[in-house]
């Protein structure tokens, strides 16, 4: 490690950036466990600068080496561990979403809409070298290194800056390579509305028995143009919408306790668990029960 490298680290470990973007070199000896199960609400940037991880995100596993980028969405349960080899080095970046975004509605679409338009939370949770180097990321992630350093007036704004643009190339990573995120005609003050407020009714109510027709009256609205609306703006029916909300939430249980599926699957709103393990595997492409065996078989012993 030259002598740069450990300033920088040593700078980013003391002067952290607080809410809502923070920052720092995670460093970790082999074969050791970094991070626990967890899930928060930032979206989670890594960018590996020596050793081998791996990282569990989602039930899938990634192996990230030097020079690769890993996108961790908000509220993805994951964690992490130094393989076997050198020392385990990376950038870490967690911001929260509002920081991308310049209105509410931006946001909403981002949280909400996005990844059933996209089947999943993100197109892609690993760049590897080849696509990074191809990208102006590893010279966005230099800048933001000096930033760091030296730290000239307006050193944050500039890290907002950089992180930005850090998206913005994955943006344009995922566009050149055919990926379409979303192509369609912002929200009318209307749809956003009525969209804010089933959404708000789904995370009040997900562990309830709550239906269509219960969604529509506490709308105002009729079940059937209620019903046409929601499949119009997102793609999903209502119920494919809560089925959604109550798999990200059960993913969670499953990942940071020790509920049995039959415990979780009601917790979550299901009064059948085998209609729940039907749904969780529609989403998930694996039952609960495998979910949890790969995140024990990812834990090191």
């Amino acid at each position: 490690m030259s002598k740069s490298e450990v300033q920088h680290e040593h700078v980013l470990k003391e002067s952290a950036l607080k809410q809502p973007i923070q920052c720092h070199m995670e460093h970790s000896s082999p074969l050791h466990q970094i991070a626990k199960p967890h899930f928060h609400e930032a979206i989670e940037l890594l960018y590996s600068f020596s050793g081998k991880g791996r990282i569990f995100v989602g039930g899938e596993t990634f192996f990230m080496q030097e020079g690769d980028l890993v996108i961790i969405n908000s509220n993805e349960v994951h964690s992490i561990y130094a393989d076997e080899g050198e020392d385990t080095r990376y950038l870490v970046i967690k911001l929260e979403p509002e920081v991308l975004y310049s209105t509410s509605r931006s946001i909403f679409e981002s949280k909400y809409v996005l990844p059933f338009t996209m089947a999943k939370t993100s197109p892609q949770t690993l760049l590897t070298k080849k696509e990074t180097t191809a990208t102006r990321i590893p010279s966005i992630i230099e800048e933001m290194m000096k930033e760091f350093y030296v730290k000239e007036y307006g050193y944050d704004f500039a890290i907002r800056i950089h992180i930005c643009s850090i998206f913005l190339e994955v943006l344009r990573h995922w566009r050149n390579q055919g990926v379409v995120v979303r192509e369609t005609d912002p929200y009318s003050e209307t749809e956003f509305t009525l969209m804010r407020d089933v959404f708000d009714l789904i995370e009040k109510n997900y562990a309830s028995p709550i239906t269509a027709r219960d969604a529509a009256k506490e709308c105002k609205l009729s079940y059937s143009y209620f019903s046409r609306k929601i499949k119009s703006i997102t793609g999903r029916s209502f119920t494919e919408l809560l089925n959604y909300v109550r798999i990200t939430e059960a993913e969670k249980l499953l990942s940071t306790s020790s509920a049995t599926i039959t415990e979780i699957a009601v917790t979550v709103g299901y009064s059948s668990t085998s209609y729940f393990i039907q749904q969780f595997k529609q989403f998930k492409k694996s039952s609960p029960y495998q979910f949890r065996k790969k995140l024990e078989a990812n834990e090191l012993k």
